[in-house]
Parts: structure tokens; C-alpha cells; sequence
């Protein structure tokens, strides 16, 4: 294995810590980021002289969406990206889908749940405390009135004891409407309903808090939407496409996650244009278009795991096969890591052999039999002789699922997810 700089903080030294190390789950953020191994993103670099040159010097909002596999990396390469704007942007990330599942997910929760989260960060002290006395309570007993009145309406809900610090009075309420909205789908329903017509209502909030924030701090909001990629096509359809012109209203740059099966459909053509930024995060190439082997996508990947583990706890065929497994997307070669793991310590061994990559490989496998239908197995051999995409449905749903990958060589190409590839050659739908 190659030599790799030592992080920041310590690589796992048994399979216990590995297993921790290697969470699906979770990607990089704060100190886990010292575990980030640069992939050489355009987009990344790309985003920030967008949003430098326009918003932070000339003071005009860029809105970008920001798209790839689900499992290539998005949120590691969003979450770099916050450190690196953080000291010029006052960044406000948001999660919708803590508070909505992502088959639920409206417009009116994105705008909803923005707000909230904004009016939370802009209670940061050195937003607070260089604020004009006089706006800065204007500001605050406006938006603490909105939310009792406008916001939960009729809903019921716990009125929060009065406090001196107006600014500890909206947080209490942003909890409150984040609690119900998360866990009282009557609630939900009922604050959707009284908001729908009122969203500009509360837009202008958000802008007349971003200026504020601005001023004070000499630094722009940024928007990060880490999760608006997460719904089914057609409710990211909905989401997108009937509502562009609510998702960039905001007078602040925003950043949106975007489905990679929608970037791929006919109406993206005609939607785009709302958006100053369309940026698309390559998946890590394992393969040349004519099926070479791609050193330099193998190597990025061999670092990643590297950089979490110690080269001792796994052989080197054990981790190019894991490698080849993964198809390039790094949170499935983090989940086969994890799972190899376990076997390997399961059985009583203190390194991840072939073996136990195996048995990681074979729940990948079952994944994708249980989510392919029989036709698509056809569909997806003619794919991976052509490489060519299109705006197909059967296309954009296979894009969803990851069985087809999307990748960049000089121009935009795909194939087949190599797991996916046995599958079509034990049915003889490839020699």
C-alpha cells in the first residue's frame, strides 16, 4: 500500500475500532474531517469561486444544486466544503430529514424547516452582540410573534417560559415547532395548510435575519441542503420542478443536494435555469471506458481506507477486492469494510481476509437482487456494452438504485455496478 501522511487523529488499530471507524452512517464532519482524503473534486473548487465571486464580493446570491450517487460522497465533500466557507460565510446547514422523512418531504418543509434553523444560528453571540440594539429586538419580538401566531396558529403547543433574551424565547419556539413537526403528523398537516399561502411571509423574515446576519458579522448566509436529494424521483420532481421559484426566493445563496435520476430526466432541461450553479460529483472510476483498469481511482480509494485504518488489520487481495466490490462509491466501500470487519472478528481473526470480504460482497449482492426487476437485468446488459446514457425512466430508475454508475472521462459515460455485472453473467446476459 502506498505511504499515507499520518491524520490527525489516530487510525484504527483493532477491528473494534475499525468497525466504529467504518460507519456507513455517518459521514466526515468536525473532527472525523481529518480522515478526508482529497479526490481532486472540480466541484468543490468550483462552488466556492462561484459563491466568493459573486456573493461575497458583489453581494448576489448564487443558488446551485449540487449532484451524484446516493453513497458517492456528497455530504463528506459538502461538509469540507462548510469548513472551507466557514471563516468568509455564516454557513446554516440543514437536515430536513431529521425532521421529515424524505418520502414526505414538501416544499413547504424545505422553506419551513430553513427558516427555523437560521433563526436558531442568528442567535450566536457575535451576531447578538454586534446587531444594533433597536433592529436587533425589532427582529426578534417580530419573529418570536410569527411563529406563536402565523406559524403554529390554532396548532396547540408549549408556550415557552418568558424570558429577558428575546433571542432564548425564539429559540425555545424553534424547538417547539421542530418537536411537533418531527413527531405529530396532525401538527405537521395542520402548520403546512396555515403556511402554504404564507410562505412569502416568512421568506421575508429569513431575508430581513440574512441581512442582519450580515451586518453584523460581514459575513453572507449559505444555505447547505444536505439531504433534498433523498426523496423518490417523483416526489424530488414535485419538490424541484413545480417549485423552483420558492426554493431560490431566498436573498441568500443556497446549496441543494439534487437526485442524480432527475439530473438525467427531459424537464431538467427547462428547470435548470433557476439555478446559477449545476454541479455534478463524479462517481471514484474503477475502470477506463473500455474496461482497463483505472490505477488512479484505486488508489484514491485504497487511501480512504487507509487513512481510517491501520494496513495490518486487512491483507492487500482483501482490499482490492473490497475495492472492485464497491464500484467506486465510497459509503458502500466503507459499509463492505464494515461488515468484513465483523465477520473477520466473528470468526476470531485479528485482520479482514478475502473471506470475510466475501460474505460482505454477498449482502451487496442480495441487495441489488431484491431491488431489480426482471426486465431491468436485460436493460442493463445493452448498457454495459454501449455506455451510453439517456433520459429514460428505466434509466433514471437504475441510476437510483446504483446498479448503474455514472462517470466522467472526458465526457459523461456509465456502466454497470460491478456486483451487478455477475449477475447478469450468471444469467447469461454477458460472455
Amino acid at each position: 500500500m502506498p505511504d499515507v501522511a499520518a491524520p490527525q487523529i489516530e487510525r484504527a488499530a483493532t477491528l473494534e475500532d475499525a468497525i466504529y471507524l467504518l460507519n456507513p452512517q455517518k459521514p466526515l464532519e468536525g473532527p472525523t474531517l481529518a480522515y478526508y482524503v482529497d479526490r481532486g473534486s472540480l466541484a468543490r473548487r468550483d462552488i466556492q469561486i462561484l459563491l466568493r465571486s459573486n456573493d461575497l464580493h458583489r453581494g448576489e446570491p448564487v443558488r446551485i444544486l449540487f449532484s451524484g450517487h446516493t453513497g458517492c460522497g456528497k455530504s463528506t465533500e459538502l461538509n469540507k466544503l462548510c469548513e472551507e466557507l466557514a471563516g468568509s460565510f455564516f454557513v446554516v446547514k440543514v437536515s430536513t430529514s431529521k425532521i421529515v422523512q424524505p418520502t414526505d418531504l414538501t416544499y413547504v418543509d424545505v422553506v419551513l424547516i430553513a427558516a427555523m434553523e437560521l433563526f436558531r444560528a442568528a442567535t450566536a453571540q457575535e451576531v447578538v452582540s454586534k446587531a444594533p440594539a433597536q433592529r436587533l429586538s425589532e427582529i426578534w419580538d417580530d419573529l418570536a410573534d410569527f411563529i406563536r401566531q402565523r406559524v403554529f396558529g390554532h396548532v396547540p403547543y408549549r408556550a415557552p417560559a418568558e424570558s429577558p433574551e428575546v433571542t432564548a424565547t425564539v429559540s425555545a419556539l424553534v424547538f417547539e415547532f421542530e418537536t411537533k413537526y418531527k413527531s405529530e403528523a396532525s401538527s405537521r398537516d395542520a402548520i403546512r395548510s396555515q403556511m402554504e399561502s404564507r410562505l412569502s411571509e416568512i421568506i421575508q423574515r429569513m431575508n430581513d435575519l440574512a441581512l442582519l446576519v450580515r451586518q453584523s458579522t460581514q459575513r453572507p448566509v449559505l444555505f447547505v441542503f444536505d439531504d433534498t436529494d433523498k426523496p423518490d424521483p417523483e416526489r424530488g420532481r414535485a419538490l424541484f420542478f413545480d417549485h423552483p421559484t420558492t426554493l431560490t426566493s431566498f436573498q441568500t445563496s443556497a446549496i441543494y443536494t439534487f437526485n442524480i435520476a432527475l439530473w438525467y430526466s427531459r424537464e431538467f432541461k427547462t428547470f435548470r435555469d433557476y439555478f446559477g450553479g449545476r454541479y455534478l460529483l463524479p462517481n471514484i472510476k474503477l475502470f477506463h471506458r473500455d474496461e482497463r483498469p483505472a490505477a488512479e481511482g484505486r488508489r484514491l480509494l485504497n487511501e480512504i481506507v487507509e487513512r481510517r485504518i491501520q494496513s495490518d488489520l486487512i491483507t492487500p487481495d482483501a482490499l482490492t477486492q473490497m475495492i472492485v466490490a464497491s464500484g467506486g462509491l465510497v459509503r458502500s466501500l466503507i459499509s463492505l469494510g464494515q461488515f468484513a470487519a465483523v465477520n473477520a472478528l466473528g470468526r476470531g481473526a485479528q485482520c479482514i481476509e478475502t473471506q470475510d470480504v466475501e460474505r460482505a460482497i454477498v449482502e451487496l449482492r442480495n441487495d441489488f437482487i431484491a431491488s431489480l426487476r426482471k426486465d431491468e437485468y436485460s436493460m442493463l446488459a445493452e448498457i454495459r456494452r454501449s455506455k451510453e446514457l439517456a433520459a429514460d425512466e428505466v434509466v433514471q430508475d437504475l441510476l437510483q438504485t446504483v446498479a448503474l454508475l455514472q462517470y466522467e472521462n472526458g465526457g459523461v459515460w456509465c456502466d454497470v455496478h460491478p456486483v451487478v455485472v455477475d449477475l447478469l453473467r450468471e444469467r447469461g446476459l454477458l460472455a
